[in-house]
């Protein structure tokens, strides 16, 4: 198992985290799925992808990948309000409501850390956020550096957002 997430050299990460970006829209399969991209910074990027109710209509949501542990962990992960990316907060528009919650899959606005502060968490084995709280995933779920990559945390949650999953925003005013 993984231990708890440290900082890795901003260079080589940033190197990795642009590559794999490049190498997963090469593929198609983001533009397939009309997900768009926005480069951040060299070690942020937020993804737009569509989420599908069982009725068929979509709503976009914008997902914010970091490579602070990129590699060696998976990217941050957090689900983001335009147009300056900042974390979406429960109730919000940009925040999207998972239920049933598939087994693997935890979604909090506000989770309490160890290192005492309180942030969104997208709980999951392909985000680096997972390995800063305390779980022990069966070792043929652990991220594997040189083997996985941010694709198979975007697949992730894409598979969260269609159904059965997803039900719409957070925010009531959109039922």
């Amino acid at each position: 198992m993984l231990g708890r997430p440290s900082l890795v050299d901003p260079e080589v990460a940033a190197a990795t985290f642009k590559r794999h970006i490049a190498e997963l829209w090469e593929s198609g399969r983001p533009n397939g799925l009309g997900w768009t991209l926005t480069n951040v910074d060299d070690l942020h990027a937020v993804v737009t992808m569509p989420a599908i109710r069982s009725d068929g209509s979509k709503e976009p949501y914008n997902v914010k990948l970091g490579g602070e542990y990129y590699d060696t962990y998976p990217p941050t992960t957090s689900f983001v309000c335009p147009p300056n990316w900042e974390p979406a907060a429960e109730n919000s528009r940009w925040f999207p409501r998972v239920d049933p919650r598939p087994p693997w899959f935890g979604l909090q606005a506000a989770h309490g850390y160890p290192d005492g502060k309180t942030r969104q968490l997208v709980c999951f084995t392909f985000t680096a956020e997972y390995y800063m709280v305390d779980h022990s995933p069966p070792a043929h779920t652990v991220w594997r550096q040189g083997y996985h990559t941010l694709a198979a945390t975007l697949n992730r949650l894409q598979e969260v957002l269609r159904p059965p999953y997803y039900q719409g925003p957070s925010d009531a005013s959109h039922p």
